[in-house]
């Protein structure tokens, strides 16, 4: 019934918020945005500098790049925002199957293929 709709609504928005949070705690990642069942991020290099217009048009390349994987790879399924300037990976959880397990395995599977991406666009810049 109703009641049974209502908490698997707030289990998403829960694990969209441990989304958010995992993301924010990475230094890989950089949280964006959190709203309902909706999370968006990045990946961002760990040391790379942010301060200036060229660096963010790479974050938004490299971002484009990660998604296409993610999604050819099959292994998560994440879709894409732009947040203002920022092109940023946009999870909504709505699988009552998703579990806290889950969103963590996210998070590493995005670092793990995101510093793959970086690999490459460095290799191919030099």
């Amino acid at each position: 019934g109703k009641s049974g709709y209502v908490q698997m609504i707030s289990d998403d928005i829960e694990l969209s918020k441990l989304l958010f949070e995992e993301a924010h705690k990475h230094p890989e990642l950089e949280a964006v945005t959190r709203n309902l069942s909706i999370t968006t991020l990045r990946y961002v290099p760990e040391g790379f500098v942010r301060d200036q217009q060229a660096g963010e048009v790479y974050l938004n390349t490299l971002n484009e790049k990660l998604l296409n994987a993610l999604q050819q790879g099959g292994e998560v399924f994440l879709s894409n925002a732009l947040v203002g300037e920022k092109y940023c990976l946009r999870g909504c959880i709505v699988n009552f199957r998703t579990s806290k397990k889950d969103i963590r395995e996210i998070v590493e599977i995005v670092v793990k293929e995101g510093r793959e991406i970086h690999k490459q666009l460095q290799a191919k810049s030099n």
